[in-house]
Order: structure tokens, then C-alpha cells, then sequence
């Protein structure tokens, strides 16, 4: 085990729930509190999920799980922010009171320290297969360049 309890992957083809570190470290080095940060507007909160900071690849787990879970049908919006550790999520009132919210996601937090959520390769990095390395140049940016060159043609023939 190196400092900081991150363990070595053995065999990199072996899944662990989380790669490359081990839940109790996990359990150790983060809490797993999840407390109301602000819920003025109606079925609307913004929870302080301080496991989220800094950890992509949990708040995506974390936000798949709750927008799949069965129980959890009424949770139509949940977005977190690994800058600040927060999660905003959007719940329908037929479905779930505030506390079935509360209660629905520190079970998905308990189960994501647990290793019960299991990472896709989606998880792993979010943001593969959104952008391409040519995607810079795409058709979209050469139509959009070659619209503003000819409007700016057109404007000035129409001021001569």
C-alpha cells in the first residue's frame, strides 16, 4: 500500500470498484456526509456532497445511479459540480417529498463508498466520445465561418 492508502492494481484487466483505490482509504480520506445546502426554490435542492470534490468519475456514477434508480423515479434532473462538491437535483412532487430526497441519495452515497456502483467506461473519464481531436474543424465551424465572411461581403455591397 503506497501513502495516502492508494493500493497498486494488480492486473489491469481485474475490475475493482474503484481503480486504483481502496474503499477503506476511500472511506478514511472522504466523508461521506451529505447535508441541504440551499432549498429555496420548490423542488429544487442543492446538496453539499463533499465526496463529489475533485472525483469525476464518482459524480457521474453518483448521477447515473440516482437518475436510474427505481425508487428514485421522480428525480428527473441531478447535476453535480466536482468544483465546489455540490449536487443539484430536480425531483417532481408526486413522486417524493424533500425528505424521500434526502434519504434516496445518501443511500446512493453509501452504496457508492461501499463499492456497490460499479464504473462503465463512461465513467471512467466523462468526457470520452464527446469530443473528437479533429472536432475543432468540424463542419459546422467551417459553415458557420464562411456564413459571417459572406454576410460581411453582402453588408458591405448593400453600404457602397
Amino acid at each position: 500500500m503506497l501513502p495516502g492508502g492508494i493500493t497498486k492494481i494488480p492486473n489491469p484487466d481485474e475490475a475493482l470498484p474503484f481503480p486504483a483505490v481502496s474503499l477503506t482509504a476511500m472511506n478514511n480520506s472522504l466523508p461521506t456526509s451529505v447535508r441541504i445546502k440551499h432549498n429555496a426554490v420548490p423542488h429544487r435542492i442543492r446538496f453539499s456532497v463533499p465526496l463529489l470534490k475533485n472525483h469525476a468519475t464518482l459524480a457521474e456514477m453518483l448521477r447515473h445511479s440516482l437518475l436510474r434508480d427505481e425508487k428514485a423515479s421522480g428525480i428527473y434532473h441531478a447535476e453535480p459540480n466536482i468544483v465546489t462538491g455540490t449536487l443539484l437535483i430536480k425531483y417532481h412532487p408526486a413522486f417524493h417529498t424533500e425528505e424521500d430526497v434526502v434519504r434516496t441519495l445518501n443511500e446512493q452515497v453509501q452504496r457508492l463508498c461501499r463499492g456497490e456502483l460499479i464504473p462503465y467506461e463512461k465513467h471512467k473519464n466523462p468526457k470520452l466520445g464527446k469530443m473528437q481531436p479533429h472536432a475543432f474543424f468540424t463542419r459546422e465551424l467551417l459553415v458557420s465561418i464562411c456564413g459571417n465572411v459572406l454576410a460581411g461581403v453582402v453588408l458591405a455591397a448593400l453600404a457602397a
